[in-house]
């Protein structure tokens, strides 16, 4: 049987445990995943099916055009080194379960999963994971590659900066900003403004190593 001609066409690169997240939201959302790639394919997700090699090894015979791409890597380093070396048109993923304000701005190549929320007047960057549960309130600025874990909660005016991670559970009170590249733990409570390349951790949290500019 054909597909509906009516759905929309879209191409996964990342072919793990999080790119089969990604692939029910889409598919649940009418998209048809034409293809899907890996720079391993030999060690992909055993519910990843007919998976072509990524763009690593031959940058130029990499089909850039086509369909948009969604960067299905939960690495944000990582994801972030795909999207310098791609030449494609990206797509989002916002799960039908999340509540969005209408006043709240998603970048291209973002990914929202089931039951987060974003309150109003907040800004998404590109290629951000929100996931399963996670709530961001009013006001925020979350950059480009970051990753908010399942039922972290950042209140009013929060700052995340590109490429940091806030852990499963985290919680970060109003007005605080983390820098660029931050780890917060899992669990961390945030009280205080966190430097660019910080690990956070603990109740109240407490920078316990900061990385070096790559």
């Amino acid at each position: 049987m054909k597909e509906p001609i009516n759905k929309k066409k879209v191409r996964i690169y990342g072919a793990g445990g999080h790119s089969q997240v990604i692939k029910e939201v889409l598919e649940k959302n009418n998209y048809l995943v034409t293809e899907t790639f890996d720079d391993k394919p030999e060690g992909v997700h055993h519910a990843s099916k007919n998976v072509s090699i990524g763009a690593r090894k031959s940058l130029a015979n990499f089909p850039h055009s086509g369909d948009p791409v969604i960067i299905a890597v939960g690495i944000n380093s990582e994801r972030a080194e795909i999207a310098e070396f791609l030449k494609c048109d990206y797509e989002k993923a916002v799960h039908h379960s999340a509540i969005i304000s209408d006043t709240s701005k998603i970048g291209e190549g973002t990914v929202v999963f089931a039951g987060a929320i974003i309150q109003p007047n907040s800004t998404i960057g590109k290629h951000v994971i929100i996931n399963t549960g996670a709530s961001v309130d009013h006001d925020n600025v979350i950059g480009d590659f970051a990753h908010i874990s399942p039922k972290a909660a950042l209140c009013g005016h929060v700052e995340v900066g590109e490429g940091s991670h806030v852990g499963v559970g985290a919680v970060v009170i109003p007005k605080v900003k983390i820098g660029k590249w931050c780890t917060i733990g899992a669990g961390t409570i945030v009280l205080k403004d966190v430097p660019d390349y910080s690990t956070l951790v603990g109740n109240p949290g407490v920078i316990i190593k900061t990385k070096k500019p790559n």
